[in-house]
């Protein structure tokens, strides 16, 4: 127990000794944090030990998320020393967040990685229109097309900002066919083009549509 003495009351509490939180030390670093793989092949996560670490009889751990996988063989093998995880086939479910973490004693060191499979381009869109002219004040309509391809995101960028539906003046609407942007009054600085990106499985696709504009001389 830990005697704590309140000096303005002189009041002494017993209190019961607490388990520490396990400290964390910086043990360990991640060769390559950012790792891309290919699908259907091997690929390696390794944590290298850092200058004057001692992590003897230390035990790591690996982390998909926060799940345990040291033990998974199907799937996952592990070094002898721990050290490197060997991700034995590549493909969309094994991308995501990896950690490798060794625990000595009451502390604790972990290494981070991103794993990733390239981006690979597929026909998920095309733009309605190549090109769309309006009139200041007046609304801006932009459309592109699905074909077919899953789509798990899909976004405008206008003169290399991203639009959001959240923004005053715009109206985004999408639909299972067809993406549909609205700027409800146009101005000149509109002018330009926007480019709408769709985000399918390990896939992308862009579609990329010019705008011109005329002036309002109604007074």
């Amino acid at each position: 127990k830990a005697v704590v003495s309140t000096q303005s009351t002189g009041l002494v509490v017993d209190v019961e000794d607490q388990c520490c939180p396990i400290c964390m030390a910086d043990w360990l670093s991640a060769v390559n944090p950012d790792a891309e793989g290919f699908m259907n092949k091997p690929l390696e996560l390794t944590c290298a030990v850092k200058e004057g670490a001692d992590i003897s009889g230390g035990v790591v751990t690996w982390y998909a998320g926060n799940d345990d996988i040291t033990k998974k063989v199907k799937l996952y093998t592990v070094s002898d020393d721990g050290l490197t995880l060997t991700i034995k086939s590549m493909n969309t479910m094994r991308e995501g967040d990896y950690k490798c973490r060794v625990e000595v004693g009451d502390k604790s060191s972990e290494a981070s990685f991103e794993v990733s499979l390239p981006l690979r381009h597929e026909d998920l869109i095309e733009p309605v229109k190549d090109s769309v002219a309006f009139i200041e004040g007046g609304k801006l309509v932009l459309e592109v097309k699905k074909l077919g391809g899953v789509i798990k995101e899909i976004y405008w960028e206008c003169n290399g900002k991203r639009i959001s539906a959240k923004d005053e003046g715009i109206k985004i609407a999408n639909g299972k066919s067809l993406n549909r942007l609205t700027i409800l009054s146009a101005t000149l600085d509109d002018v330009g083009s926007c480019v709408c990106t769709a985000n399918g499985v390990g896939t992308f696709d862009t579609a990329e549509i010019k705008i011109t504009g005329e002036e309002n001389d109604v007074t």
